[in-house]
Formats: structure tokens, sequence, C-alpha cells
């Protein structure tokens, strides 16, 4: 549905775990921190105060990502787009290309003001398929 976006996601070196690579917690957060700053992007730059939830989050994690990694690549696709949820395909990959980590996440978009589930506008839909 839509073309993918790289978004460099630089490393911490609270990031890295005991065996020196980057531990499977850290690339959860990693994966979000991405995920926000891309659809800041695609999203978010055109529709003030929009917010979203992640209700799925599926995880293969292929590659560890050593120690001496500067920074991770995440991309990051529209794979469908519902009536209130958005479902992404989503990738890490190191510096060499390897891929670390490969995920699916659906988002539901969210009304903050009364903590619940709202429909996405027809603009964020024609945003995130234009993607």
């Amino acid at each position: 549905m839509s073309t993918t976006q790289v978004i460099e996601i630089p490393l911490r070196w609270t990031d890295v775990d005991a065996y020196r690579h980057v531990s499977h917690m850290a690339l959860v957060t990693i994966l979000d921190d991405g995920r926000g700053r891309w659809l800041e992007r695609i999203v978010g730059s055109h529709v003030p105060g929009w917010g979203y939830v992640v209700a799925r989050l599926e995880l293969d994690f292929r590659a560890p990502a050593p120690l001496g990694e500067p920074k991770l690549f995440g991309s990051f696709a529209v794979e469908h787009v519902g009536s209130s949820s958005i479902r992404l395909r989503e990738r890490l990959t190191a510096g060499s290309g390897a891929v670390v980590v490969e995920a699916v996440s659906v988002l539901v978009a969210w009304e903050p003001e009364r903590s619940v589930s709202r429909a996405l506008t027809e603009r964020e839909k024609s945003l995130l398929v234009m993607e």
C-alpha cells in the first residue's frame, strides 16, 4: 500500500546488554522511537494533535545488533488502513544491512481527552495511503 521510508535511530550506551549487543527490550523502544518519528512526518506534521496507541506488536528477532553499532535503520510501511486502525510492517537493520528485527504493529487512532479510540479522518487516511 505504501512506499517505505527509512529513519536513522541512534543507539544509546544503555541499549547494550551483558552479552554486548542491543537488548531485546531496547529494540522494542528503538522501534517505538522510529515509528513515532516516522508517523510525525507522515501524519502529525499535517494534522495537529494527532495521536495513536499501539494495540498490537508482533516481533521476530533475526540477528543481534552488536556493540559498536552507532545506529540502526528503521523502515516503516503502511500495510492496511482501517476505519480506526493502521497496520504497519516494520524492520530494523544494522549498518551492514543485516536485518535485526521484523515487526508488525497495529495502531489505533486515539482521543486523549476521553481516553478512547476514534475513527480515522479522511485526511489522516489519505496521508497514510499516499506514503
